[in-house]
Protein backbone atom coordinates (compact mmCIF):
# COMPACT_ATOMS: atom_id res chain seq x y z
CA UNK A 1 0.00 0.00 0.00
CA UNK A 2 1.42 3.18 -1.01
CA UNK A 3 2.57 5.99 1.77
CA UNK A 4 0.04 9.10 1.94
CA UNK A 5 1.44 12.21 0.90
CA UNK A 6 2.66 15.36 3.47
CA UNK A 7 -0.10 17.10 1.38
CA UNK A 8 -3.38 15.46 0.39
CA UNK A 9 -5.43 16.14 -2.95
CA UNK A 10 -6.68 19.00 -1.81
CA UNK A 11 -3.33 20.59 -0.37
CA UNK A 12 -4.11 20.00 3.40
CA UNK A 13 -1.27 18.61 5.35
CA UNK A 14 -1.89 15.20 6.88
CA UNK A 15 0.46 14.37 10.27
CA UNK A 16 3.68 14.30 7.89
CA UNK A 17 6.66 15.87 7.43
CA UNK A 18 5.17 19.43 7.25
CA UNK A 19 8.66 21.19 6.32
CA UNK A 20 8.91 18.55 3.20
CA UNK A 21 5.17 19.76 2.66
CA UNK A 22 6.24 23.13 2.46
CA UNK A 23 8.46 22.89 0.48
CA UNK A 24 7.02 20.74 -2.46
CA UNK A 25 3.91 23.81 -1.96
CA UNK A 26 7.04 26.38 -2.53
CA UNK A 27 7.56 24.12 -5.74
CA UNK A 28 4.33 23.87 -6.82
CA UNK A 29 4.25 27.89 -6.53
CA UNK A 30 7.81 28.73 -8.39
CA UNK A 31 6.08 26.17 -11.09
CA UNK A 32 2.80 28.35 -11.85
CA UNK A 33 4.30 32.06 -10.86
CA UNK A 34 8.16 32.16 -11.15
CA UNK A 35 10.73 32.78 -8.43
CA UNK A 36 9.06 35.80 -7.61
CA UNK A 37 5.51 34.54 -6.77
CA UNK A 38 6.58 32.48 -3.75
CA UNK A 39 4.66 33.65 -1.04
CA UNK A 40 5.08 31.65 2.14
CA UNK A 41 1.59 32.73 3.09
CA UNK A 42 0.14 30.95 0.08
CA UNK A 43 2.91 27.91 0.53
CA UNK A 44 1.07 27.37 4.55
CA UNK A 45 -2.60 27.78 2.35
CA UNK A 46 -1.86 24.79 0.16
CA UNK A 47 -0.47 23.02 2.75
CA UNK A 48 -3.59 23.87 5.31
CA UNK A 49 -1.72 24.97 8.40
CA UNK A 50 -1.84 28.76 9.69
CA UNK A 51 0.55 31.11 8.21
CA UNK A 52 2.28 31.06 11.50
CA UNK A 53 3.25 27.22 11.02
CA UNK A 54 6.20 27.83 8.09
CA UNK A 55 8.04 29.64 10.40
CA UNK A 56 8.70 26.83 12.97
CA UNK A 57 11.03 25.50 10.08
CA UNK A 58 11.83 28.35 8.02
CA UNK A 59 12.97 31.95 9.04
CA UNK A 60 11.99 34.00 5.89
CA UNK A 61 10.47 33.58 2.77
CA UNK A 62 14.41 33.39 1.27
CA UNK A 63 15.06 29.97 3.36
CA UNK A 64 11.83 28.38 2.38
CA UNK A 65 12.99 29.51 -1.43
CA UNK A 66 16.59 28.13 -0.46
CA UNK A 67 15.27 24.70 0.41
CA UNK A 68 12.99 24.21 -2.56
CA UNK A 69 16.20 24.90 -4.55
CA UNK A 70 18.02 22.31 -2.85
CA UNK A 71 15.31 20.14 -3.87
CA UNK A 72 15.54 20.91 -7.55
CA UNK A 73 19.47 21.25 -7.31
CA UNK A 74 19.17 17.68 -6.22
CA UNK A 75 17.08 16.09 -8.95
CA UNK A 76 19.22 18.41 -11.58
CA UNK A 77 21.77 17.27 -10.54
CA UNK A 78 20.42 13.18 -10.38
CA UNK A 79 19.54 14.19 -13.73
CA UNK A 80 23.15 14.93 -14.93
CA UNK A 81 24.41 11.70 -13.06
CA UNK A 82 22.30 9.51 -14.84
CA UNK A 83 23.13 11.01 -18.34
CA UNK A 84 26.57 10.13 -18.10
CA UNK A 85 26.10 6.78 -16.46
CA UNK A 86 24.53 5.79 -19.61
CA UNK A 87 27.35 7.40 -21.73
CA UNK A 88 29.16 4.85 -19.62
CA UNK A 89 27.35 2.31 -19.87
CA UNK A 90 26.65 2.26 -23.85
CA UNK A 91 30.39 2.56 -24.09
CA UNK A 92 30.46 5.93 -25.57
CA UNK A 93 33.56 7.13 -26.50
CA UNK A 94 35.11 3.81 -27.47
CA UNK A 95 37.26 4.02 -24.57
CA UNK A 96 39.06 6.91 -25.60
CA UNK A 97 39.55 9.45 -22.19
CA UNK A 98 38.55 12.15 -24.16
CA UNK A 99 36.19 10.91 -26.62
CA UNK A 100 34.44 9.88 -23.40
CA UNK A 101 34.23 13.44 -21.74
CA UNK A 102 32.88 14.68 -25.09
CA UNK A 103 29.90 12.31 -25.23
CA UNK A 104 29.66 12.94 -21.65
CA UNK A 105 29.51 17.09 -22.17
CA UNK A 106 26.73 16.36 -24.68
CA UNK A 107 24.58 13.93 -22.65
CA UNK A 108 24.64 16.24 -19.86
CA UNK A 109 23.23 19.01 -22.11
CA UNK A 110 20.55 17.04 -23.48
CA UNK A 111 19.39 16.69 -19.85
CA UNK A 112 20.26 20.24 -18.67
CA UNK A 113 17.82 21.37 -20.96
CA UNK A 114 15.15 18.39 -20.98
CA UNK A 115 15.20 19.51 -17.15
CA UNK A 116 14.88 23.64 -17.93
CA UNK A 117 12.22 22.76 -20.44
CA UNK A 118 10.18 20.06 -18.05
CA UNK A 119 10.47 21.73 -14.65
CA UNK A 120 10.12 25.55 -15.67
CA UNK A 121 10.64 27.87 -12.90
CA UNK A 122 12.66 25.46 -10.67
CA UNK A 123 15.37 24.98 -13.14
CA UNK A 124 16.11 29.25 -12.59
CA UNK A 125 15.28 28.56 -8.77
CA UNK A 126 18.60 26.25 -8.70
CA UNK A 127 20.71 29.75 -9.81
CA UNK A 128 18.38 32.47 -8.34
CA UNK A 129 20.03 35.61 -7.79
CA UNK A 130 18.51 36.34 -4.78
CA UNK A 131 19.85 33.20 -3.28
CA UNK A 132 23.20 33.57 -4.23
CA UNK A 133 24.05 35.51 -0.80
CA UNK A 134 21.90 33.78 1.43
CA UNK A 135 24.08 31.36 4.05
CA UNK A 136 22.84 28.09 2.93
CA UNK A 137 25.24 25.06 3.22
CA UNK A 138 22.88 22.44 1.82
CA UNK A 139 22.09 24.62 -1.03
CA UNK A 140 25.65 25.72 -1.76
CA UNK A 141 27.09 22.00 -1.61
CA UNK A 142 24.20 20.67 -4.33
CA UNK A 143 25.45 23.69 -6.97
CA UNK A 144 29.33 22.89 -6.26
CA UNK A 145 28.25 19.14 -7.01
CA UNK A 146 26.40 20.12 -10.15
CA UNK A 147 28.96 22.19 -11.17
CA UNK A 148 31.74 19.30 -10.40
CA UNK A 149 29.35 16.61 -12.83
CA UNK A 150 30.61 19.22 -15.57
CA UNK A 151 33.59 20.08 -14.62
CA UNK A 152 35.15 17.16 -14.45
CA UNK A 153 34.89 16.46 -18.27
CA UNK A 154 35.39 19.87 -19.38
CA UNK A 155 39.23 19.29 -17.92
CA UNK A 156 39.17 15.63 -19.61
CA UNK A 157 38.69 17.27 -22.96
CA UNK A 158 40.90 20.80 -22.54
CA UNK A 159 43.78 19.14 -20.36
CA UNK A 160 43.09 22.70 -18.01
CA UNK A 161 40.71 24.29 -15.92
CA UNK A 162 41.50 27.86 -17.72
CA UNK A 163 40.49 25.51 -20.86
CA UNK A 164 37.78 24.30 -19.08
CA UNK A 165 36.28 27.37 -17.79
CA UNK A 166 36.43 28.81 -21.27
CA UNK A 167 34.51 25.45 -22.81
CA UNK A 168 31.78 25.55 -19.73
CA UNK A 169 30.95 29.02 -20.86
CA UNK A 170 30.25 28.19 -24.26
CA UNK A 171 28.39 25.31 -22.97
CA UNK A 172 26.25 27.17 -20.74
CA UNK A 173 25.56 29.72 -23.49
CA UNK A 174 24.46 26.66 -25.33
CA UNK A 175 22.44 25.50 -23.15
CA UNK A 176 20.29 28.23 -21.91
CA UNK A 177 20.10 29.42 -25.25
CA UNK A 178 18.31 26.29 -25.89
CA UNK A 179 16.72 26.51 -23.30
CA UNK A 180 14.66 29.57 -23.81
CA UNK A 181 14.18 29.38 -27.35
CA UNK A 182 11.06 27.30 -27.34
CA UNK A 183 9.68 30.47 -24.94
CA UNK A 184 10.46 33.24 -27.04
CA UNK A 185 8.91 34.32 -30.33
CA UNK A 186 11.94 33.35 -32.46
CA UNK A 187 10.79 30.11 -32.35
CA UNK A 188 7.26 30.48 -33.53
CA UNK A 189 5.96 28.33 -36.27
CA UNK A 190 9.00 26.02 -35.32
CA UNK A 191 9.24 22.70 -34.13
CA UNK A 192 9.74 23.00 -29.85
CA UNK A 193 9.55 19.52 -29.05
CA UNK A 194 11.67 19.14 -26.13
CA UNK A 195 13.09 16.16 -27.50
CA UNK A 196 13.96 17.68 -30.60
CA UNK A 197 15.30 20.79 -28.58
CA UNK A 198 17.41 19.29 -26.13
CA UNK A 199 18.75 16.53 -29.05
CA UNK A 200 20.04 19.73 -30.91
CA UNK A 201 21.55 21.44 -27.88
CA UNK A 202 23.72 18.01 -26.96
CA UNK A 203 24.42 17.99 -31.00
CA UNK A 204 26.23 22.00 -30.63
CA UNK A 205 27.80 21.11 -27.15
CA UNK A 206 29.11 17.89 -28.86
CA UNK A 207 30.71 20.17 -31.81
CA UNK A 208 32.12 22.72 -29.05
CA UNK A 209 33.63 20.20 -26.97
CA UNK A 210 35.75 18.43 -30.23
CA UNK A 211 36.70 21.72 -30.98
CA UNK A 212 38.04 22.38 -27.74
CA UNK A 213 39.93 18.98 -27.68
CA UNK A 214 41.17 19.50 -31.12
CA UNK A 215 43.06 23.19 -29.74
CA UNK A 216 44.24 21.57 -26.67
CA UNK A 217 45.70 19.00 -29.33
CA UNK A 218 47.41 21.27 -30.77
CA UNK A 219 48.31 23.44 -28.49
CA UNK A 220 50.00 20.13 -26.62
CA UNK A 221 51.95 19.35 -30.02
CA UNK A 222 52.99 22.74 -30.75
CA UNK A 223 54.61 22.90 -27.04
CA UNK A 224 56.69 19.56 -27.38
CA UNK A 225 60.71 20.45 -29.07
CA UNK A 226 61.43 19.77 -32.52
CA UNK A 227 63.64 17.17 -33.14
CA UNK A 228 65.93 17.56 -35.49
Amino acid sequence: MSQPSAVNRAGAYHHGNLRAALVAAALELVAEKGVTGLSVAEAARRTGVSTAAPYRHFASRAALLSAAATVAGRELLTQLQAAIEDVREQGGGGGDEVSFAVEALAATARAYVTFALTRGAAFELVFADELQDFPDEERREVTRRVFDVLLWPAIAVTGSPAGAERLLRGYTAVAHGYAYLPRSGFMRGYNTDVDLVAGEAANVVRTLARSAAEDASTADDSSKPTVY
